[in-house]
């Protein structure tokens, strides 16, 4: 079946959900705690990787449209540069590196589930249950077609930034510039705090790759997959860091440092209690789509 024809394929904004949604998982709700150390200096090191991770967005885009068969994304490339070993090298080290990262995504789904479910916490047996539960459901999820997959995408990349947007534009009333004093808090150079939270950040940028990886089910790749890809990277980059500078405006370095819920404490100065509660799903819905969408890739 031809990648533009048909009505099992993803169009733009299947494609984008792809992108935002792979890269947008749990790991974005500790990353404040994660760079308060640092103090606002770090909002330095997440221009520096976004503007790596932006650079490599083009790369790729460039990519698909210069290699002829694109599908597999890096393992494409990989193989029309340098031949079948460093591709298939490139493909199964991908393809494991997404499999360990979905047990991974699971443990955090569930983990943000239990604040729901507190079995979870008290009985290992039912959390591990659950867990190869949501993977088998996924799994057999992914194959009823690419544009359940699509769906399913789209709904959880919409529902996980509801919680993020509402800190960004509410956070703004509950802002006070003094947390960024120290801007660097770190006692080291600040060209070593830009390499350390640069490092850091980057990792939150994995995912930019996704919309290369099934091209071949993708409407009009060569026009859809740059066109995700970047701007998938865009808006993740400013939720990323709009978010980092709203929180840590909020709330006090030395408070942020230690917090196991950054995102649930802010949204608990906003709106008491209902606020961690509230972040809490936003964590499970951004874990369960993240790992939906990798799926999907594995």
């Amino acid at each position: 079946m031809a990648a533009d024809s048909g009505k099992q394929s993803l169009g733009i904004w299947m494609t984008t959900a792809l992108v935002i949604g792979n890269m947008i998982g749990a790991g974005i709700f500790m990353m404040p705690a994660a760079l308060a150390g640092f103090g606002g200096i770090s909002i330095l090191g997440w221009l520096a990787s976004s503007a790596g991770a932006l650079i490599l967005a083009r790369v790729f885009s460039a990519l698909t449209k210069l290699v002829p068969n694109s599908n597999g994304g890096p393992y494409a490339f990989a193989k029309a540069g340098f031949g079948d070993y460093i591709g298939f090298l490139v493909a199964w080290g991908y393809w494991v590196s997404i499999w360990i990262a979905n047990a991974a995504i699971t443990i955090a789904f569930i983990s943000a589930m239990s604040v729901f479910f507190p079995v979870f916490k008290t009985h290992s047996l039912v959390a591990v249950g659950a867990s190869l539960a949501t993977i088998w459901g996924l799994t057999w999820y992914n194959s009823l077609g690419v544009r359940s997959s699509g769906k399913m995408q789209v709904i959880t990349t919409l529902l996980k930034l509801i919680p993020i947007v509402i800190i960004i534009i509410g956070g703004f009333f509950y802002f006070d510039a003094s947390n960024f004093i120290p801007f660097n808090a770190s006692q080291t150079t600040s060209l070593a705090a830009i390499a350390a939270t640069g490092t850091l950040t980057f990792y939150s940028f994995l995912g930019f790759e996704s919309a290369t990886v099934p091209s071949d089910k993708v409407r009009d790749p060569k026009k859809t997959i740059p066109r995700a890809t970047l701007w998938g990277t865009l808006i993740t980059t400013a939720v990323y860091i709009l978010s980092t500078v709203v929180i840590m405006g909020m709330i006090p370095a030395a408070e942020l440092a230690v917090s196991a819920a950054p995102f649930a404490d802010a949204m608990q100065i906003m709106s008491g209690k209902f606020g961690a509660g509230f972040v809490a799903a936003g964590v499970a819905i951004a874990s369960f789509g993240a790992l939906n969408g990798w799926i999907f890739i594995q």
